[in-house]
Parts: structure tokens; C-alpha cells; sequence
């Protein structure tokens, strides 16, 4: 009979224990399978989602649901700012890059971003069919969104799928993109102003990064402009008595147009009252932006530039490598227990073993004494019950491996951002490396019991089993 028959029909006659140690070691495995794939896919993908941004910059709140809301996009954004007071930061000479972002709608669950083509270039995003956006309410969609090309959609209100829709405007989808592993697959694309026109903003002329080099000129500008106010001043100062009959022409004047609003009052109520409307119409209308991705210049500037903005603006500026450590660091207490609870399980599989074959070799003496005797070597009983111990052990490993895929497949379809992440089993170096493990210390378990009973006589076994 062959030495794996053996080793087969001794696990067939204890059923029961076999199934537990199988199953413990199955279920060890696939908890810690599944928290390694898990760790490991959000950690490609955070990475590869901020790797190209230094700052963001937005309204005063919680930086890491800035970055959350900015980068991500799985949280609610602090609020908006002005884009005129977001335009004089960007001019900063230590900021090499900037992308305005205006978020606040989505369609069927999907963000909408308004932004400019710069944001494609931090993800290397391509189009895959169609065309970019070059108008407003053109529309670009991510590889992950299940939408055709020339389709006219609504946008609805709010980032969650519940708001009301704007009906009175509808985009039309150009393009859509390769798939790029990053957030921007899950995204819609479209024209900064397209976001600000259906929320009542004016439009606004882009910003460019190559505007930065005509930073300098302007104040230069301003600095000859003072010069001139300044000699202007003192040449006043000289001429005086030359404008003093233009002073009482202008006091004339005046005079005059206050003999006007007297005579005529509802005509000055009525351009007071246009002037402040037409303010108020200014001020309401302010475009607004909701964040903006800055790449900056040097290392030293990720560094000085949030201090500063924090410090002298109505903005707050958050780092997004350091929001991720401290997120990471609150994460993985979580993580870390499980993938410790997933140990404590394997361990115990193995024991598992280990004590099974530890007990059913005391009830196998007089079996493996008529060994023996048939002329079975010590050698080969050895080798029959490492084969019985790691038959247990493999086929937990199969079985763990088919349970964390199954496993996986599951938490993927009930939990979302999983599902939108993409993520999927595949074998890695940490998942190759846990199965090792397994596979040591099970060969270990199996190994010394069968050693220990592979060294005693036929006599012995005779005598244990009387």
C-alpha cells in the first residue's frame, strides 16, 4: 500500500479532529490573507492618489477631512473660498503648480470636479474613446463609471446621490479614460466655470501657472507707481497755487450737483439704490473654488508654505503625506488586532495538529507495531506520518486560500469605497510569505510527534498498546 494511502485512511479515522485542525488553520489564514490584501491595496492606492500633490489648501476646518474631501473624495468638503483671494496664493514664488477644484454635485453617486486639464497630468490620465473637454457642460468620464459617450446628464446636488438635480442645465459626455488604478476612475471631469455657472458664481478667466513669471512685473509695477504718487505729491506741492482755481472749480462742482440731489431726490435714491444692488450682486456673485492641489517648489516650501497660509489667511493649508500617517496610525490599532487575533488563529491550528497527531499516535501503537513487523523501516514510518501531518496542513492552506478569496469577494461587493477602489485578491510577497510560515511550523508540527513515536522498538509499541 502506498505510503499516502496510509497517511489518508489514519486522517479518514478521525474524521472530526482532522476537520477542526483543517478548518482552524483555513481560518486563521484567510483573516490574515484578507487584512494583508486589504492593507496593501489602500496603501498602493493612497499613495498613488496624493504622490504628485504636496498641499492643499482650503476653508478653515479639519485638514484631514481637506484631504479626505480634496484628494480621495470620501468626505464632505470644509466649505468654499474666494477664488480672487485663491489667485493672489497661487502667485506665490515657491509654488510651482496649482489646481483650482470646485466640487459640490454629482451624478448617480459620482463625483463632478471642475478643474482645468492640469489635473489629468498628476494621474497620467489618457482618453481612452472621445475627446477632453475644450467648452463648458462637456464632460469627462473615469474608466469606472458606466456612462457612453454623447450622453446628456444631470447633475444632482450634494455629494451623495440624494440632492436635487439642476435641471436647467445638462452635461454632455465627450470622452472617457483609460483606467489609471487612481481616484480620477471614479470621477467626472468637466470646465471649472461649468461647476461655478449652475451654482450661480461668475465665470472666471483661469488662472495660468505661467502667469507666476509676470509676478515680478506686477510689482515692479506697483513699486513705479508709488514713485510716481510720490513725485506727483511733491510737484502738487510746488504747483500749488496753480490748482487753486481748479480746487474751487471742483468745490463748484459739488456744490452744485448737491443743489441737484436736492432738487431731485428720487433720482439720487434711485442710483444710490442701484449702486448698493449692483455691490451686493458683486459681492453674492463672488466665484468661489472649493480647494486647491498645489505643488510647490522645493521640500523646504511643503514645509514654510502651511505655516504662513495658516498664519495669514483666511485659508488653512494641510499636508496631505502627514494627514495619512496620522490616519494610518489611528487605522492600523484596527489592523493590527485583527492581523494579531489571525496569528492566535494559525497558531492554534497548528497546535491543533500537533496535539491530534500527538494523541492518535498513543491508539496507532499496535498499527504501527504491525508495521513494523511487515517490515516497514523506521524511515518510512517516519515519512507516512510527516505525510499524515502535512496533508492536514496543505489542505488548510488550500482550503484558507479559498476562503479569503470567497471572503474578500464578499466584503468588495457589500462594502462601497472597496468596490470603487477596485481591490482584488493577488498573490503578494506578504500573503506568499504568511502561507510559508504556515507551512514551517505545520511541517514542524507533524514532524516531531512522528520523529518521537518513528524512534521507539516494536516492542515498545507492543507494550504502549497493552
Amino acid at each position: 500500500m502506498r505510503d499516502i494511502t496510509i497517511a489518508f485512511y489514519s486522517i479518514k479515522s478521525r474524521l472530526f479532529n482532522s476537520l477542526l485542525s483543517i478548518f482552524l488553520t483555513a481560518f486563521g489564514i484567510s483573516i490574515a490573507v484578507i487584512i494583508t490584501q486589504i492593507g496593501n491595496d489602500l496603501s498602493k492606492r493612497i499613495n498613488a492618489d496624493g504622490k504628485n500633490i504636496d498641499l492643499v489648501v482650503g476653508a478653515k476646518g479639519s485638514p484631514l477631512q481637506l484631504v479626505l474631501s480634496s484628494i480621495y473624495h470620501v468626505d464632505i468638503p470644509n466649505g468654499n473660498i474666494p477664488y480672487s483671494k485663491a489667485r493672489n496664493l497661487m502667485k506665490h514664488p515657491q509654488i510651482k503648480k496649482s489646481i483650482p477644484l470646485a466640487l459640490g454635485d454629482n451624478w448617480n453617486g459620482h463625483r463632478i470636479v471642475g478643474t482645468n486639464l492640469d489635473y489629468l497630468g498628476l494621474y497620467n490620465a489618457v482618453i481612452k474613446s472621445g475627446k477632453l473637454w475644450n467648452k463648458e457642460f462637456e464632460i469627462v468620464a473615469g474608466s469606472s463609471i458606466k456612462v457612453d459617450i454623447n450622453s446628456e446628464i444631470f447633475s444632482s446636488h450634494g455629494l451623495s446621490g440624494e440632492g436635487h438635480s439642476h435641471e436647467n442645465e445638462k452635461y454632455k459626455v465627450v470622452g472617457i479614460l483609460k483606467p489609471t488604478g487612481t481616484v480620477i476612475d471614479r470621477l467626472l471631469l468637466t470646465d471649472l466655470n461649468s461647476v461655478l455657472t449652475i451654482h450661480g458664481h461668475d465665470k472666471i478667466k483661469e488662472f495660468s501657472n505661467d502667469d507666476v513669471h509676470n509676478h515680478n512685473i506686477e510689482i515692479e509695477e506697483k513699486i513705479n507707481y508709488s514713485e510716481i504718487v510720490h513725485d506727483d505729491h511733491h510737484e502738487d506741492h510746488h504747483h500749488k497755487s496753480h490748482d487753486h482755481t481748479k480746487h474751487h472749480d471742483d468745490e463748484k462742482h459739488h456744490k452744485a450737483q448737491i443743489r441737484n440731489n436736492k432738487k431731485n431726490p428720487k433720482d439720487f435714491e434711485t442710483r444710490s439704490k442701484k449702486k448698493d444692488v449692483n455691490s451686493l450682486i458683486s459681492e453674492e456673485a463672488e466665484s468661489e473654488i472649493t480647494a486647491l492641489l498645489i505643488q510647490t517648489k522645493s521640500p523646504i516650501a511643503n514645509m514654510n508654505l502651511p505655516n504662513l497660509i495658516n498664519r495669514d489667511s483666511e485659508f488653512l493649508a494641510a499636508n496631505p503625506a502627514l494627514e495619512i500617517v496620522r490616519l494610518s496610525a489611528v487605522l492600523g490599532i484596527g489592523s493590527k488586532s485583527f492581523g494579531t487575533i489571525s496569528l492566535i488563529l494559525i497558531f492554534m491550528s497548528i497546535f491543533s495538529i500537533f496535539a491530534g497527531l500527538m494523541g492518535n499516535l498513543e491508539n496507532r501503537m499496535g498499527d504501527l507495531a504491525i508495521l513494523r513487523a511487515l517490515g516497514y523501516t523506521k524511515s518510512r514510518i517516519l515519512k507516512i506520518l510527516s505525510i499524515e501531518g502535512l496533508l492536514l496542513v496543505v489542505s488548510g492552506i488550500v482550503l484558507g486560500l479559498l476562503m479569503s478569496i470567497g471572503g474578500l469577494m464578499i466584503l468588495v461587493e457589500i462594502l462601497n469605497p472597496l468596490n470603487e477602489m477596485k481591490i482584488s485578491f493577488h498573490l503578494e510577497k506578504k500573503t506568499l510569505l504568511i502561507l510559508l510560515i504556515v507551512f514551517f511550523f505545520g511541517f514542524l508540527a507533524s514532524f516531531i510527534p512522528a520523529y518521537r513515536n518513528s524512534k521507539l522498538s516494536v516492542a515498545q509499541q507492543l507494550s504502549r498498546n497493552i
